[in-house]
């Protein structure tokens, strides 16, 4: 934690994905390996965001945001480690890995 603390690893991962998606030509793909829950979650949550096709609060009756999705998630829940490569390398067995592809204009 205090590792993470200092290096800004958080805020390091959460400044590449806000920016990825711009990055990435259509079709293009993005995958991330986290080893950490907190990782995990902002990977999600950005994911989760790109995808959707509003941002605006669910209470809201119209949508006011325009935003529609840029990415499509390529894996519903992530991909972790099988029991084999965990015993083959134990410091895999927190790794969690998710994937996004770009959207086609108009797709």
């Amino acid at each position: 934690a205090l590792r993470m603390a200092v290096n800004r690893e958080l805020e390091e991962l959460q400044d590449f994905l806000d920016r990825i998606v711009d990055h990435l030509h259509p079709g293009g793909r993005v995958a991330v390996i986290s080893f950490h829950s907190l990782e995990d979650r902002l990977v999600k949550t950005a994911f989760r965001r790109e995808a959707s096709g509003c941002l605006c609060p669910p209470r809201q009756p119209l949508c006011t945001c325009g935003h529609t999705p840029r990415v499509r998630i390529l894996t519903k829940k992530p991909l972790t480690p099988t029991e084999a490569e965990s015993a083959a390398n134990p410091r895999a067995r927190s790794a969690k890995l998710r994937g996004a592809q770009r959207l086609e204009v108009g797709e």
